[in-house]
């Protein structure tokens, strides 16, 4: 039965998009995709910066650790990058506990879908994976061209 949906943001870059100063994400259409799946959205609020030990890789990992009721991940841009880090870091049972994987807006020579695959992990979660929507819609256009299908 579907919980809630941790959505992780891209990285703040405030000459390019002035108006995500926590982090680039199309907030409003990420989480109706969420709702849409039957999951309770939650935007965890800190900037996309991405690695193994980054803050939102770790912030990402104790909300997982601390919530049962997160059953899927959605991450944008930086915030892609980060959940394959999450799914490393996590434990056998907690990436068992994952229903649903949604990476949106990374390019597949730095992340392909098949390091995100469930059967690498031993899981059985769904793989959502986008790269950038095509034009004229752009990179920050991912959570959108996502939620309706484009």
């Amino acid at each position: 039965m579907p919980g809630t949906m941790l959505i992780l943001r891209g990285i703040t870059n405030l000459k390019v998009w002035p108006q995500y100063p926590n982090g680039a994400l199309d907030e409003p259409s990420a989480l109706q995709y969420a709702s849409n799946r039957g999951y309770t959205g939650r935007v965890l609020n800190v900037s996309g910066e991405t690695g193994d030990k980054s803050k939102q890789t770790n912030m990402g990992l104790q909300e997982i650790q601390n919530d049962s009721s997160i059953t899927a991940l959605y991450g944008f841009s930086g915030g892609g990058y980060n959940v394959y880090h999450i799914l490393n870091r996590l434990t056998h049972e907690l990436r068992g506990r994952l229903e649903l994987v949604v990476v949106i807006g990374v390019e597949a020579s730095k992340l392909s879908a098949d390091a995100l695959n469930p059967k690498r992990y031993s899981a059985n979660w769904e793989l959502v994976y986008r790269n950038d929507p095509l034009p004229p819609m752009t990179h920050i256009d991912g959570p959108r061209a996502l939620l309706t299908g484009r």
